[in-house]
């Protein structure tokens, strides 16, 4: 099976799209009054956001990467729920800290912090009981990402039961096709979100990189960016993202399982060495970009009235340092932590397989 190799190319797909969101951003933010007052960027950035839908997708195929045979085997739950719980928890819970703590003390601004019990459940444990805003915003899709992690954790216990439930579950999403404001949350519109669907859609891709003709799905890489590429020509013509939103997944999947499929025949550069950092730090860059590029922004504006900057230029200082610091904290903090935890929570045996899931 091709899924017991290390897959550079998803990595390096995972830092384009921490680095799509942090751009999409920055454009947003240096139009504010308090910053520049303009835009800058913003007809290469406005399609950023996008690298969450990505992001769903590449986190089903990964997913099934690595757990697709543990399906049916409640043997592994233990395992599996370990491995996602590193993953998802540790750093978070220490970049939530912090940050709350700063906020606490005076630090940032339009930030919310938890004020009820329940806004502390929904900050620690990434569970959505009302429409609170995460401290550390993009939070929020990992909500998403727990969700599926438990509804896969179904497959493992009982795989006829658990494909029942999580059929159920994604035709739910698709007929009920809610797509909220960002500050308008709820549980209903979160965990029935058509958002949910992108899951499904690279576990997909996974099957068929897996199971097809290898020559056939190196041509789903080229066929999903013409994909791509028509999509957003149809987004530049008015057309809402709910109507474009499935498709969109789908070009993701076949991008993902086209590029996997040309590494897996020696066909990618996976030799990239700054794209694969950026790759196995795209957790910490996603979660920490926002208060970076904040305060380079502030830190630039500044100096720029000493020595003055074309606003192009302070976009990409502020862009590339938000992107260096999150890099930084990654190898101090992220990966020790990561270390650490399989050291004290896993089950030495024999050499597991390379688990290329890094968020």
């Amino acid at each position: 099976m091709p899924g017991q190799m290390q897959l550079n190319a998803l990595q390096q797909g995972r830092g384009l799209a921490a680095m799509a969101v942090a751009a999409f951003h920055l454009s947003l933010m240096l139009a504010l009054p308090r910053y520049l007052g303009q835009e800058i960027f913003s007809n290469y950035t406005r399609h950023g956001n996008l690298g969450v839908d990505f992001f769903f997708v590449l986190s089903g195929f990964i997913i099934a990467f690595a757990h697709g045979r543990d399906i049916g085997r409640p043997d592994r739950l233990r395992n599996y729920l370990i491995r996602r719980f590193i993953r998802l928890f540790p750093a978070y819970w220490v970049y939530v800290g912090v940050f709350c703590a700063l906020v606490a003390f005076g630090f940032g601004t339009a930030v919310t912090l938890p004020d009820t019990v329940g806004h502390w459940i929904s900050t620690l444990l990434l569970i959505r009981l009302d429409s609170f805003i995460f401290p550390i915003a993009p939070a929020w899709t990992l909500v998403h990402e727990l969700a599926f992690y438990l509804m896969f954790a179904l497959l493992i216990v009982a795989r006829r039961v658990g494909m029942a439930v999580f059929m159920l579950w994604m035709l739910t999403c698709l007929l009920l096709r809610q797509y909220p404001d960002y500050d308008h949350w709820t549980p209903w519109t979160t965990y029935f979100s058509p958002l949910n669907l992108n899951f499904l859609i690279g576990m997909l891709a996974f099957y068929g990189w897996s199971r097809c003709r290898p020559a056939l799905v190196r041509i789903a890489f080229p066929a999903g960016l013409v994909l791509l590429a028509a999509i957003s020509l149809l987004y530049g013509q008015g057309i809402d993202y709910s109507q474009l939103q499935i498709p969109y997944g789908v070009a993701f999947g076949l991008v993902i399982a086209g590029a996997a499929a040309l590494e897996s025949a020696g066909q990618w550069p996976s030799n990239a060495r700054l794209l694969n950092l950026i790759g196995n730090a795209s957790y910490t860059i996603y979660l920490t970009h926002l208060a970076f590029l904040g305060l380079l922004a502030k830190i630039v504006i500044k100096l720029s009235a000493h020595f003055p900057l074309p606003p192009e230029l302070i976009y990409v200082a502020v862009l590339a340092g938000a992107i260096a610091c999150g890099c930084v904290l990654h190898l101090l903090v992220e990966r020790p932590l990561i270390e650490f935890c399989r050291d004290r929570l896993t089950v030495k045996s024999k050499p597991p397989v390379v688990d290329p899931e890094t968020s």
